[in-house]
Formats: structure tokens, C-alpha cells, sequence
């Protein structure tokens, strides 16, 4: 992974946090000034003997050095790298996408005697109880991220969610670390799910448990435990509570505990709890849109990003173009749009001031910091059709013909200037057709917009990852792939810009 700076970057920034010069590094850790370069760029593997030391000179934690021992191991391409770049491809592009079918696992069913049983049989009697009038469900998922049985309970997941608004569910996540291709499926698998206000994900790095079905198997979703790959079902009608337990084991016949006795089912609510509180929330859930705004720039803030998305972000529009939109509206809609951008809790007064602000801030950043954005043909073209990017707030009016000559020119003036960290790439193929926006922050995590309808009257409903891993995944697809693999090339991308301009 020569092209990519992510080593680089992490070494720097740790040494200048303990004060130690690059110049003084060669005679510390016994090497010529031109193999530590090498070694830092990540072209060549650094020794053992070099990695030891600049483990010990930085001081390292746990967390950073399992970090940097992954980022040397990188110089050599990771597979499950190589692998994670397909799958972002399905994902990103709806490359040779697949519809995965739901599959029928067989069970051994636990209810005062023993009977064996079909997931289907088996969701369908839940179904039928938990949309009896007067019942409410509780779902409880711990991971089940595998093929099997991912496709069974999403698709069970989703019928009850839709056929019940007295259901909820909530996801823990177990993310794997030593493996790129995993965990991005994790979460890709995931989002179509979060359409339903009422599912809801937490996630945790650490393994739930240690014991393995096999010496080679690295993934916790294998774990020999009743709670590893679990579907619990908690359905409360009046006085009644009765509780499905499913448990999934690879390679084994599948079980599920049906239980009605208040005992046995706070046992199992108590454990489930226990689990959850080693799980991070992952939902942004916001209506403040200034605050959302100021989340972003702040995660954004002397970092490299890469923004995945049809067309531009907001923080792509000049702010003399926003001075412009505002100066159109009427007094009327400028006070609906500051009340619609300041939300609940907001002072509409001041928002405009505030949003402008951090608009400012975030532009700033990207000039002093890497910032990609992976776009294509297709979504730049609906912008100068419809004069909206993808999410455009419907509050917020459309950019006129000079306005959006404003905006475009901008862009391709940054994209040509050798001293701007700018980067567009342009893909002939749809990105995002179903209008998911993805903004990866290198070291700290990724956001995930999934419901672009929602965001555009003002709902931020977002997926936010803190993961590092998970942002090396995205940043090292925005960096090494699309521009070797996907994108138009600098001359295509200037010839399709100025006839994109003209034609306005």
C-alpha cells in the first residue's frame, strides 16, 4: 500500500506528540535515514527490531499499538483488503450485485419437550403473537452477521417491523479487527435495515468470547456460546410475557428456548444487558442541524476524508453562494428556513450565523488536509438539471444557473491547483443509486447517511462508526482503488466539468 499515507501519518503525528524530531530517529533505532523513510512510507516492511522501537520511543497504548502492528502488516497488501474493495464495489456501485435469499436453517425447539423446526415455522408463530392487538415485541440481536443466518433474521427482522409499529429491535455488533473485508460486510449488511426508526445498532471490538468451533477460525461469530450468534424475541400481551430464543451455531443444528416463566426469561434479559453494556450506541440522531454540522467538522478536523455520494456535500457549496440563496428568499421563508435549521433546541436567530461559520471551518479544513470526493457522472449531471445536490434540504432553495457556475468552476479551479489536498473522482458508473451517502474520516471513524429522505426535511438520521479500522477500509478504497480502477481520469473529469459548465 505504498500510495496510501495512513502509516506515514500515524508515525508523524505520534512523534510529534512526544516531541521527538525525524531527524533523530535514524542513530535511535539503528537504520539508514533512507530505509526509516521507506519504512514510515510503508514501500518496504519495517523489522521487528524497528517496529519494537518506535513502540517503546512513542510510549504506545494497547489500542494504538495493535493499530501501528496493523498498519506495518499492511505494507504487504492484507487480502481481506484486496477482498473489502470488491465488496465496496457492490455496495458503492452495485457491482454485480446479488439478491441473497433468505435461508431455511433447521431447529431443535425447546418447549416442554423437544420438536424439530424450520426458521420459517418458527418466525411465522412469532409474527402471528407479536401482531395480536394489545402485543408489543422486543427484539435483541447479538450478532448473526454471517450469510447464515444474517439473510434469515434481517428478512424476519423487517416483516415483523413492518407489520408491527408496536415492535422494536435492537443490534450489538462484534467487530472484527483482523479482518477489512468483514467488517465492512458487517455494516453494509446492515443499513438497509435502519430504514425502521424503531431498529437500532450497537457495537463493541472486543470478541464476546473466547472459545472457538475450530483452532483456525479468527471470527467471534463461531463462538461455542448461547449468546455469540442469538435472535431473543421478548412478546408481552397484557399479562403474559412469553420469550423465543434463538441460537445459531455453525456447523451444528441450531436451537430455540420458547419460555414463559418470568424467572427464566429475566435470566435471560439480565445476560442480554450484561452484553449490551460492553456496546457502543451507534445512531446520530439529530434535528439540530447546526449541531450535526458542527459534529462533522469536528471529526473532520486535521484529518484526510473521503466522501462518498452522487454529488457534492453541503460544505462543497461556497459560502457567498449561501449568502445568495438566503438573499432570494422572503422574509417568510427565511424565517422558516433559520426555525427548520435550528431545530428544537437552536436559536434561529443566530443559526444562519453559526451554519455559515462551520461551513467556513470545514472548507478550511479541506485545504489544509486531504479531502476526496468519489462522485459520478450521473449525480453531477441531476445537480445542474434539478439545481439540488442528492440531500438538499427541502427548506433550502435550488442553486440558480450562476450559482451552480459558481460552485462547479470553484471546484474544478481546486481540482487543478497542485497545492490544494482537493481530490475529485468522477465514476461513469451510478454511485449510490439509492441515495445512501458515505463520509469516511481517516483514524477515527465512518458516517453513514441512509435515509436521504429524511435528512432532506431536516431529521439527521445517521449511522456514525468511531472504528479506525473501519475508516482505513473506506479511506484505502477513496485512495488506492477508485482512481486506478473506477474513476475517469484528470483529462476525462476537466473535459466533462467545462461541459458540464457550459452547458448550464
Amino acid at each position: 500500500m505504498s500510495d496510501d499515507e495512513t502509516l506515514y501519518r500515524f508515525l508523524t503525528t505520534k512523534l510529534k506528540e512526544a516531541g521527538l524530531p525525524i531527524e533523530s530517529l535514524p542513530v535511535m533505532l539503528g537504520v539508514s535515514r533512507s530505509t526509516l523513510y521507506r519504512n514510515m512510507k510503508g514501500t518496504v516492511r519495517m523489522s521487528s527490531a524497528v517496529q519494537a522501537g518506535f513502540t517503546s520511543l512513542l510510549n504506545l497504548n494497547a489500542d494504538d499499538e495493535q493499530y501501528f502492528d496493523r498498519l506495518a502488516g499492511l505494507v504487504t497488501v492484507d487480502p481481506t483488503l484486496v477482498e473489502a474493495r470488491r465488496v465496496l464495489d457492490r455496495f458503492v456501485l452495485g457491482d454485480d450485485a446479488d439478491v441473497e435469499e433468505s435461508e431455511v436453517i433447521r431447529l431443535a425447539v425447546y418447549e416442554n419437550d423437544t420438536f424439530l423446526r424450520t426458521t420459517t415455522q418458527v418466525y411465522d408463530r412469532i409474527i402471528d403473537l407479536a401482531t395480536a392487538e394489545g402485543a408489543t415485541a422486543t427484539i435483541r440481536v447479538i450478532n448473526c452477521t454471517t450469510d447464515v443466518p444474517f439473510h434469515s433474521v434481517a428478512t424476519f427482522m423487517e416483516e415483523l417491523l413492518t407489520r408491527s409499529d408496536a415492535a422494536t429491535a435492537e443490534h450489538l455488533l462484534t467487530l472484527p479487527t483482523n479482518d477489512y473485508a468483514g467488517i465492512v460486510t458487517v455494516i453494509t449488511r446492515l443499513l438497509p435495515l435502519l430504514q425502521f426508526n424503531r431498529y437500532t445498532v450497537r457495537y463493541s471490538e472486543a470478541p464476546l468470547v473466547d472459545a472457538r468451533l475450530d483452532e483456525d477460525s479468527a471470527s467471534p461469530s463461531n463462538c461455542r456460546t448461547v449468546f455469540a450468534n442469538s435472535v431473543s424475541v421478548e412478546i408481552r400481551n397484557g399479562s403474559e410475557t412469553t420469550l423465543f430464543l434463538l441460537s445459531f451455531v455453525k456447523a451444528e443444528l441450531s436451537s430455540c428456548l420458547i419460555t414463559y416463566d418470568p424467572s427464566v426469561i429475566e435470566f435471560f434479559r439480565h445476560n442480554y444487558d450484561a452484553v449490551r453494556r460492553h456496546h457502543l450506541a451507534a445512531l446520530v440522531d439529530s434535528t439540530d442541524l447546526n449541531f450535526f454540522n458542527d459534529t462533522i467538522a469536528n471529526l473532520e478536523e486535521g484529518r484526510n476524508v473521503a466522501l462518498i455520494k452522487p454529488n457534492f456535500c453541503l460544505d462543497r457549496i461556497p459560502v457567498s453562494v449561501y449568502g445568495s440563496m438566503v438573499s432570494r428568499l422572503s422574509a417568510e421563508e427565511l424565517a422558516f428556513v433559520q426555525t427548520s435549521l435550528a431545530g428544537a433546541g437552536g436559536d434561529p436567530t443566530l443559526v444562519l450565523e453559526m451554519v455559515f461559520a462551520t461551513m467556513e471551518r470545514r472548507v478550511e479544513y479541506s485545504r489544509t488536509n486531504r479531502h476526496i470526493d468519489v462522485c459520478s457522472v450521473q449525480g453531477l449531471t441531476e445537480l445542474v438539471q434539478t439545481g439540488r445536490i442528492s440531500d438538499h434540504l427541502d427548506f433550502m432553495p435550488s442553486l440558480t444557473a450562476d450559482e451552480l457556475r459558481v460552485m462547479l468552476a470553484g471546484l474544478q479551479a481546486r481540482l487543478n491547483d497542485p497545492e490544494d489536498p482537493y481530490t475529485l473522482y468522477l465514476t461513469r458508473e451510478e454511485v449510490f443509486p439509492q441515495g445512501y451517502v458515505v463520509v469516511a474520516c481517516e483514524g477515527a471513524g465512518v458516517l453513514f447517511e441512509f435515509d436521504p429522505a429524511e435528512y432532506r426535511k431536516g431529521n439527521c438520521r445517521n449511522l456514525y462508526i468511531a472504528n479506525r479500522w473501519l475508516a482505513e477500509v473506506f479511506m484505502d478504497y477513496a485512495v488506492n482503488h477508485i482512481p486506478q480502477v473506477r474513476a475517469m481520469n484528470l483529462d476525462d473529469t476537466n473535459t466533462f466539468l467545462t461541459g458540464l459548465i457550459e452547458s448550464i
